[in-house]
C-alpha cells in the first residue's frame, strides 16, 4: 500500500456510514417536529460540523438552531426582551415535555439533549434573527445576547475547499481525528477555522498537507480566535494552564496516532 492509499483508506474511515446518515436524518426531523408542538419555532435548521460535512465518526452531537422570532431585531435596553438564560430553559422545558425520559443539560449557548435510542445527542440553539443580518443565540458564561451566523460560516468553508481543490474538508476531518487523539485541546469549530488560514491553496499531497497543518498547529494552542463574521465572540476553547503548557512536549505534535 502506497502512502496516498493509505491516507485514502484513513480518509474514507471518518466518513459517517451510510446507516448513521440516515439514522441522523431521520431523527433530527423527528425532535424538531415534536418540539414544535410545544415551542414556537417558526423556522429550525441544522449548522455546526453535521451541516458542513466536516463531522466525523463516531457521531457523537447535531446543532440545531431553533429560531424563536419572525422578524429581525435589536437588542433592548429596558429589560423587556428575553435573557439567555430564560431562552435556555425555555428549550429545555420543552425537550422534557416533547420527550419525558431525554436527559437534558443546558449548557452555556446550547440545551444539550440525550434519547436513549439513539447513539448520538443533539444541541439545540435558540436563535432569533438579528437586525439587519445573522442572529442572536445566548451566551450565559458571558452574560449576554451574541452575534453568530452559521450560513455565512458555511459558505465560507465551501470557498475555501474549492480554493484547496475541494480536499480542505477531508484535511479538516483529518485534523479532528488527530485532535481528539493528541490533548484535545481545540474545539471543532475552531479546527476548521485554523486549517482554512493554514491550507489556502491546493496542496501536492496528502501527507504533505497534514504535514503542513500539524506544524503550524501548536502556535495556535491558547490563542484566542473569534467568529469571523461578527468578530465578537470567542471560538476557541478555554484551557488550563496545564494544557497550555502540553504542547511543549514537541513529540505531541510530531506524532500523529491512530492513522
Amino acid at each position: 500500500m502506497t502512502v496516498h492509499e493509505a491516507f485514502e483508506n484513513f480518509k474514507n474511515r471518518l466518513e459517517l456510514p451510510d446507516r448513521r446518515q440516515a439514522e441522523a436524518a431521520a431523527a433530527q426531523q423527528a425532535i424538531r417536529d415534536r418540539l414544535s408542538a410545544h415551542l414556537y419555532v417558526p423556522r429550525s435548521f441544522l449548522t455546526g460540523s453535521y451541516s458542513r460535512h466536516t463531522k466525523i465518526q463516531p457521531l457523537n452531537d447535531i446543532d440545531v438552531f431553533l429560531i424563536r422570532n419572525d422578524t429581525r431585531v435589536g437588542l433592548t435596553t429596558d429589560g423587556s426582551g428575553v435573557f439567555p438564560s430564560t431562552a435556555l430553559a425555555q428549550v429545555a422545558e420543552a425537550v422534557g415535555k416533547a420527550y419525558p425520559a431525554a436527559k437534558i443539560a443546558i449548557q452555556s449557548r446550547s440545551v444539550n439533549v440525550g434519547l436513549w435510542d439513539l447513539p448520538f445527542g443533539f444541541d439545540l440553539v435558540p436563535a432569533w434573527y438579528r437586525s439587519p443580518s445573522g442572529y442572536w443565540i445566548p451566551d450565559t458564561d458571558a452574560g449576554k445576547w451574541i452575534p453568530t451566523d452559521p450560513e455565512a460560516h458555511a459558505t465560507m468553508l465551501t470557498d475555501a475547499n474549492e480554493q484547496c481543490g475541494k480536499k480542505l474538508v477531508p484535511f479538516i476531518k483529518m485534523t479532528k481525528h488527530w485532535s481528539r487523539n493528541n490533548l484535545d485541546l481545540f474545539r471543532s469549530f475552531h479546527l476548521e477555522l485554523i486549517c482554512q488560514s493554514i491550507l489556502t491553496e491546493p496542496v501536492e499531497s496528502w501527507q504533505i498537507g497534514m504535514a503542513t497543518i500539524l506544524v503550524q498547529l501548536q502556535g495556535f494552542v491558547g490563542k484566542a480566535l473569534v467568529d469571523p463574521v461578527y468578530r465578537e465572540s470567542r471560538v476557541d476553547k478555554e484551557l488550563s494552564p496545564e494544557e497550555r503548557g502540553a504542547p511543549e512536549r514537541v513529540n505531541d505534535f510530531e506524532t500523529p496516532t491512530a492513522c
